[in-house]
């Protein structure tokens, strides 16, 4: 009799197959019905340029510096402002002050306030020019810096003409003796005029109104009523 070649066949593929390959290709075939895991995408979007908000820090309050420190109440560290007018021919008025205080003004004859030289030949070439115009010379002594000497800038004009103006050292502008006897007066009077400045600024602070904190916004929004639990069961209460 002939042998059965199909089921030898079969029976020697079997053999040749392991067992562990079977086994992987089951476990593929799992695998591969199993459902692809999505992952969701997280995009962020970013603000045009134009469109970008910053938040601004509020600037710090930093408190006012003294007066008197930037600008002392010291005869010669401070400014000093001497203004000599012509009053008609015969008189002159002489007014010197401080910071921004009050004046002293006295009026002398001009005979006993002569003015240095370059100034006083200037005043009278411009009186020439315009014989009825009032002419005056503001003299600014400046504050002293270190040892050196004091310096002054003078100002001479005849009513909203441009001044002329000259500079140098106080030493070359000699003063006669009324208007150097207005600045010992006003020399005298620094103290009492530094604590009177030093009140009208408290008082001025004082009167300041202080900004009030901003009122707390209340919601508009109606608050949800909290349930009631009746027999187990929750019952909300209409208004």
């Amino acid at each position: 009799m002939l042998p059965q070649l199909a089921e030898t066949t079969d029976d020697a593929l079997k053999m040749a197959i392991p067992e562990e390959t079977e086994s992987a290709g089951h476990a593929v075939s799992s695998e591969s019905s199993e459902k692809p895991v999505e992952v969701e995408e997280i995009r962020t979007a970013q603000a045009p340029a134009g469109k970008v908000h910053t938040r601004k820090a509020a600037p710090e309050k930093q408190e006012e510096p003294n007066s008197l420190l930037l600008d002392p109440y010291e005869f010669d560290h401070c400014t000093i402002t001497i203004v000599y007018t012509r009053v008609g021919d015969q008189q002159a008025s002489v007014s010197v002050h401080n910071h921004k205080d009050d004046p002293i003004v006295k009026t002398f004859p001009l005979v006993e306030v002569p003015l240095p030289l370059e100034i006083a030949c200037v005043i009278e070439k411009l009186l020439e020019i315009w014989p009825d115009g009032k002419v005056s010379a503001t003299m600014v002594l400046l504050p002293r810096e270190g040892e050196a000497g004091r310096r002054m800038a003078v100002s001479i004009r005849t009513g909203g003409d441009t001044p002329i103006v000259l500079a140098g050292a106080a030493s070359e502008f000699p003063l006669p003796p009324p208007i150097t006897a207005l600045l010992d007066e006003l020399k005298e009077l620094l103290p009492t005029r530094a604590m009177q400045k030093l009140e009208k600024d408290a008082k001025e602070k004082s009167k300041t109104p202080s900004k009030a904190a901003p009122a707390k916004l209340t919601s508009s929004a109606s608050t949800k009523p909290t349930p009631d639990k009746v027999d187990g069961k929750t019952q909300m209460t209409l208004f």
